[in-house]
């Protein structure tokens, strides 16, 4: 099982992704890290009433981040990424 956790602007487009997965991987993009080799931050507009059962704080958020450690992210970058 794989978990996202994605930021959204007032748009719907996600501005932080990250991807959680079963066996401990994790990936994270954002504005200035797009996409790599693993893939990439979502481009598709989501609909906010289509997720709203999802929804959680923003301090929720950061929380949960901030227990995860992305493999792909490159030296000296900031984790949690923040807007």
């Amino acid at each position: 099982m794989s978990t996202f956790y994605l930021a959204l602007d007032g748009e719907g487009y996600a501005h932080v992704q990250v991807e959680a997965y079963a066996d401990g991987t994790v990936i994270a993009y954002d504005a200035e890290h797009e996409e790599d080799q693993y893939g990439g931050l979502a481009y598709a507009q989501l609909n906010f009433d289509e997720f709203a059962p999802y929804e959680i704080s923003e301090r929720e958020f950061y929380g949960k981040l901030s227990r995860l450690h992305p493999m792909n992210l490159r030296a000296g970058q900031a984790w949690p990424f923040r807007r």
